[in-house]
C-alpha cells in the first residue's frame, strides 16, 4: 500500500460497490489479509501494510480459478497463455502487448491447463450444488466499512443472490474436515470471512450466511461445500476488532511493537523436550 496507514483514520464510506482489482488496491483501507498479520504483531502488520505481499504463482492460479468459476466470460478477456521459455524477444514483445490490453500472463503448460482442465472435467463446476450458488450473483463485489472510525475493506468472492449466501472458494490442499480446518483457523479465514459477514450485513441490512467452496490442488480435484458457523464468524469478528483497536493505538502513538513488545520472553518449551519435575519451564 503506497498510502500511509494514518490515511485510514476518519474513514467515511460504508457500501457495498465494484470496483476493479487495481481500484480496490489502490483504495487506503485496512483489509483482512493485512488484518491477519496483527495476530503476531503490530510490528508485521505494519510491515505488510507497507510492502503488500508480493504477487506468487499461488496467487495467480487462485484468480484464475476465481475467474473460472465466477466469471468464466470473462477468462480470454482477462488472460493470454505463454508457452515456453520467458526469454528473448517474442518472451518481451508478448509481455508488452499483455500490458497494453490490461490482461495477465499465465504458463498454458502450467496453472493455465490445470485451471481449464478442472473446470472442464471433474473439477468445481460439474457440482450440482457449487453450480446452484453460482446460478446468479455477482462476482468480485467490494465492500466497504468503518471500524470504528477507520475505513476498512474487502474484497468478496461471491454475493449469491440465487442462494442468499456469501461465497468464498477456497484452494486448498486437502479437504478433509480435520486439516482444512487447521488450515482455515491458520489463514485466518474465521477473521476474514467473519468481517466481511458483517460489513455485508451492515451494507444491505440482511443476513448472509457464509459457504466455502473448497477445491482440492491436487488430482482428484475433489470439491466440497462448507458452512461457516456464525458462532466462528462471531469470534473471528471479536478477534478482529481486538486486533482493530490495537492498530487505532499504534497510529495515534507512531509505535508498533513487535511480538516482545519491548519486553523479556519466556522461552516456551515443548512437553516432550524437558522432564517432568522441570515442568515449569514449559509452555
Amino acid at each position: 500500500m503506497t498510502a500511509p496507514i494514518a490515511s485510514i483514520l476518519g474513514g467515511t464510506r460504508r457500501e457495498l460497490c465494484s470496483m476493479t482489482w487495481d481500484e480496490y488496491r489502490a483504495f487506503p483501507a485496512l483489509n483482512g489479509s493485512v488484518l491477519v498479520h496483527g495476530r503476531t504483531s503490530m510490528k508485521h502488520l505494519k510491515y505488510a501494510w507497507d510492502h503488500g505481499r508480493p504477487d506468487t504463482d499461488a496467487m495467480r492460479y487462485g484468480r484464475l480459478l476465481h475467474c473460472l468459476l465466477f466469471e468464466p466470460a470473462e477468462v480470454t478477456q482477462r488472460y493470454r497463455a505463454w508457452t515456453g521459455s520467458r526469454r528473448g524477444n517474442a518472451w518481451e514483445l508478448f509481455c508488452t502487448e499483455a500490458e497494453e490490453e490490461g490482461v495477465e500472463i499465465v504458463r498454458a503448460e502450467g496453472e493455465y491447463s490445470l485451471a481449464m482442465a478442472i473446470a472442464a472435467t471433474k473439477g468445481f463446476l460439474q457440482e450440482p450444488r457449487v453450480r446452484q450458488l453460482i446460478a446468479a450473483g455477482q462476482a468480485e463485489q467490494t465492500v466497504l466499512a468503518v471500524e470504528p472510525d477507520l475505513q476498512c475493506k474487502g474484497r468478496l468472492d461471491w454475493v449469491s443472490t440465487s442462494e442468499h449466501i456469501l461465497t468464498d472458494l477456497k484452494n486448498s490442499a486437502t479437504i478433509t474436515p480435520a486439516l482444512f480446518g487447521k488450515a482455515f483457523f491458520n489463514y485466518g479465514y474465521d477473521i476474514k470471512l467473519g468481517l466481511y459477514k458483517r460489513w455485508l450485513e451492515a451494507a444491505t441490512g440482511e443476513r448472509w450466511p457464509v459457504e466455502a467452496i473448497v477445491l482440492e490442488a491436487q488430482p482428484p480435484h475433489d470439491v466440497a461445500i462448507v458452512q461457516v458457523p456464525d458462532a466462528v464468524l462471531d469470534e473471528g469478528v471479536e478477534k478482529a476488532l481486538r486486533i482493530i483497536e490495537q492498530v487505532r493505538r499504534c497510529i495515534e502513538t507512531d509505535e508498533w511493537p513487535g511480538v516482545a513488545g519491548g519486553d523479556y520472553m519466556l522461552l516456551k518449551v515443548p512437553f516432550y523436550e524437558m522432564p517432568e519435575e522441570t515442568e515449569e519451564f514449559q509452555g
